[in-house]
């Protein structure tokens, strides 16, 4: 994909103030050899000691030092440490077998937990569905809704599309909602990101770009506004078209926020501004998100966020491995992918264990035993809530019902991720394996589906009915916990 963006110019920061380190005197001088015989927190003239399983970093002005390993100590007798200690913000000494260079780089290289916040080589797929939303706002002047189910880069898309925006002119200001946030809160903290100078003026009067100082939500009234308010107030933006971009809007549980964006989305649309909702969030449709509002439908373009592909899938794990400088056997390629099942979050998660576990044994190359132990770490640190709902679902053993949930997850199934009975039986298996008889998954899929420990939840339709898990990550931890026992490491 080509460069999006020019560089942008950074604000001017004053650097922090610190101390100034005073001079260690040379190991062999009288003065120094002196002074550490009553100061044993004194650091050595390189600030770094090597007498112990790891380096360390002993500057008092860091606090005590955590004592060393015993000899005759276990495995699971060693303090804990950071794994790569801080100094004046520079990174430190070699820990674990990992040199601080190479872990920097598979952070970089594989982010489950940190959105993309760049358009570059790291960004892979979902082409078409920004697309769709550069359409919708600049073609249809449309407000746009982003949804679907965790995990699935919503976030990182949201960011690429606000790039894409700033090169082509338009002023982004993103909020990252919460639970109990309010309407008045929410838009003064967007439009405080608003500089004044955008501000149409009094009428008749030629725009001029930075005649005002100040920020927009000065134009507010001091205490508590109306929609209509703010709607006027956002009327007056002139020299940019602004876009509003409402992150996690799912965390918000006030439904008069909700109503009270509903009216303003109906209030911009009918006055023209120049100003785009972007809302992102998790959600199965839009009405889950937004609430049920028929005369905002017009003004509305939702756009749903599937699965990846599989191919989008390893070139997630390919585009990584470049930037890490490490590769992926063709095996363990398949082994991600298939665990993924399309959820970039776990094709991160994986690839950055395995990556991490081959690094630390001396190794650029991640093989089936990497993924191996990378499996079995993605399993034991899911959330809770997945794990006790497995274990209520499937009971002590490996029966049956263990059988159904992992043909579930098995299954294809569509962008939503609802499936049919039959496609469980569709579902390949390992030589020597058979599918259950059908009445007998019938039976298991109606009660993984029913009573207060459901794992499962029904899609009603016309003349039937589909299944899908209720929450989505659940398909990906069902293959994590019996990806062994199935044959696929």
């Amino acid at each position: 994909m080509r460069t999006f963006f020019r560089k942008r110019r950074q604000p001017d920061t004053l650097a922090p103030e610190f101390d100034t380190p005073q001079p260690i005197p040379a190991s062999g001088s009288a003065p120094y050899n002196a002074q550490r015989r009553h100061d044993p927190l004194m650091p050595e003239p390189s600030g770094l000691r090597m007498d112990g399983p790891m380096r360390r970093h002993d500057d008092r002005r860091n606090g005590p030092i955590v004592p060393e390993r015993s000899p005759s100590a276990g495995p699971d007798d060693e303090m804990p440490r950071f794994a790569f200690p801080v100094s004046n913000g520079m990174r430190g000494a070699l820990v674990s077998g990992i040199e601080p260079e190479v872990s920097k780089a598979l952070r970089e290289a594989f982010t489950p937990t940190r959105p993309k916040k760049e358009v570059n080589a790291l960004f892979i797929g979902r082409l078409g569905t920004i697309r769709r939303i550069i359409s919708a706002i600049e073609e249809e002047r449309a407000h746009v809704v982003l949804y679907g189910d965790r995990g699935r880069g919503k976030t990182s898309l949201a960011n690429a599309v606000e790039q894409i925006a700033v090169q082509a002119g338009y002023l982004p200001s993103k909020l990252t909602c919460s639970a109990e946030m309010g309407f008045e809160e929410m838009f003064r903290t967007l439009l405080r990101r608003i500089p004044a100078g955008y501000y149409r003026g009094d009428a008749g009067q030629p725009y001029i770009h930075g005649r005002t100082t100040g920020t927009f939500d000065e134009r507010l009234p001091p205490g508590p506004f109306t929609v209509s308010q703010l709607a006027e107030v956002l009327d007056e933006i002139a020299g940019t078209h602004v876009m509003l971009v409402l992150d996690e809007y799912d965390r918000l549980v006030n439904e008069d926020v909700k109503n009270k964006l509903a009216e303003l989305i109906k209030n911009l649309t009918d006055k023209g501004s120049p100003v785009t909702l972007f809302i992102i969030g998790v959600a199965e449709n839009v009405d889950q998100l937004l609430g049920k509002h028929p005369s905002i439908q017009r003004a509305l373009v939702a756009v749903h966020l599937p699965p990846m592909s599989d191919r989008e899938i390893e070139r997630i794990i390919l585009s990584g491995s470049e930037v890490a400088g490490i590769t992926f056997t063709p095996e363990s390629r398949r082994i991600i992918v298939s665990l993924s099942k399309g959820l970039p979050y776990y094709a991160q998660l994986l690839s950055l264990h395995a990556a991490r576990g081959a690094v630390a044994r001396g190794s650029r190359e991640v093989q089936r035993t990497d993924m191996t132990e990378a499996v079995k770490r993605c399993a034991e640190e899911a959330e809770r809530g997945l794990i006790e709902a497995y274990h209520r679902v499937i009971g002590e053993g490996h029966g049956r019902t263990a059988d159904v949930l992992y043909l579930a997850a098995q299954a294809q199934s569509d962008a939503f991720g609802s499936f049919l009975q039959e496609d469980l039986l569709a579902v390949p298996l390992q030589p020597g394996e058979r599918h259950p008889p059908p009445e007998a998954v019938a039976s298991i899929l109606d009660q993984l589906a029913g009573g207060p420990y459901a794992v499962l939840e029904r899609v009603i339709l016309p003349g039937g009915h589909r299944l899908r898990f209720r929450n989505q990550m659940m398909r990906q931890f069902v293959l994590l916990m019996q990806a062994e026992r199935r044959g696929v490491l």
